[in-house]
């Protein structure tokens, strides 16, 4: 009886109705399998280091020294992460010049995705903007997926004659460069909400810069500061004992976590104001698409688990789990919407 062989280089394509039906059944499950992971037909022919993807650890670079939110989120994501790709996801902590640091050694990084960034709005999208020489652009990484976002609070020390938004205003306007602003450094997205409200709203405040929010927290607490836009999170105790009033959600509309606090849109005469700070996964750029989408569903499937979800939740942030192509509009809307607001307010105090 001859043999018959199946060859798939030089053969042209058979249709499924032709070929032996354990060769058919083998295909339509592995085509199942890859749309499951939202991978198309064509990653068959993808080169076998692609689909070998990860072979070995990967390293997750966080911006910011250990024990702050961000650094707490990341390790969240990477020892979950690491289980669902099987192989382990090292945090390396790489601190300096407001994130940009961090940013600069994935931007140089092999585009292989063994190095990927736990970035924010600050490092990927303004550091670039309100720092000349920040040597990359937020372009040079590619979208991973977003993790989260948590909204920022306008706070006051207690000692402040202002208790919601409208009184702030009038009270600032009263005293023209007396009362302060904290901000926790020069470029941050909180420096550049301080800039766009007092631009709006017309207020002559000053603007003292810190060396980070943990001294800026104490000193607003210590009365030494009148105001500081903090996250939502690291607000509501200190909200709720009356170490701080909140003058408004720097946000559209409430948070459900805190919903008695307003938002400064509820006043008379600031509207359609919002600032909420994210973080999300990226790689540098010319990560190959399929690595890309590997991660992408990974990341996907880490944030479906609900222990990650209420530890995120704790630390301060919403749950935004999307596509690559989400989080990458995002970042362009946020780069357009701060190039905007940078060249139409003073970022100098």
């Amino acid at each position: 009886m001859p043999m018959h062989r199946i060859t798939t280089t030089r053969t042209p394509a058979t249709p499924d109705s032709f070929l032996p039906a354990r060769l058919a059944r083998r295909r339509a499950c592995l085509l199942a399998a890859l749309a499951v992971l939202g991978v198309g037909a064509a990653t068959l022919h993808l080169p076998a280091e692609a689909q070998a993807y990860p072979s070995k650890s990967i390293t997750l670079v966080v911006p910011y020294p250990a024990g702050g939110a961000t650094d707490a989120a990341a390790r969240l994501v990477a020892t979950q992460l690491g289980q669902v790709l099987g192989q382990t996801v090292v945090v390396d902590n790489v601190a300096g010049a407001s994130g940009a640091i961090a940013a600069q050694k994935v931007v140089r990084a092999a585009p292989d995705g063994y190095t990927l960034l736990a970035g924010t709005i600050n490092e990927v999208v303004l550091a670039p903007i309100v720092s000349t020489g920040t040597p990359y652009k937020y372009q040079d990484l590619a979208p991973v997926g977003e993790v989260g976002s948590t909204p920022f609070v306008l706070v006051a020390n207690p000692k402040v004659a202002a208790s919601q938004i409208d009184e702030l205003l009038a009270l600032v306007r009263k005293n023209p460069g007396k009362v302060n602003v904290g901000i926790p450094g020069i470029g941050t997205l909180q420096h550049i909400a301080v800039a766009a409200l007092a631009g709006q709203a017309k207020l002559d405040w000053t603007t003292v810069p810190y060396k980070g929010a943990a001294p800026l927290n104490a000193d607003l607490l210590g009365g030494q500061v009148d105001l500081a836009v903090v996250t939502l999170p690291s607000a509501i105790g200190y909200i709720a004992d009356g170490k701080l009033k909140s003058l408004g959600l720097m946000s559209l509309q409430r948070d459900e976590r805190a919903s008695d606090l307003p938002t400064i849109n509820e006043g008379r005469e600031i509207k359609n104001f919002s600032t909420d700070a994210w973080l999300g996964l990226l790689a540098p750029a010319r990560t190959p698409a399929p690595v890309v989408a590997r991660l992408n569903a990974a990341l996907a499937e880490v944030l479906k688990k609900p222990e990650l979800r209420e530890g995120l939740v704790k630390i301060g942030f919403k749950v935004n789990p999307g596509s690559a192509a989400d989080f990458a509009q995002r970042m362009a809307r946020d780069d357009k919407r701060y190039r905007e607001v940078a060249a139409t307010v003073k970022l100098d105090r």
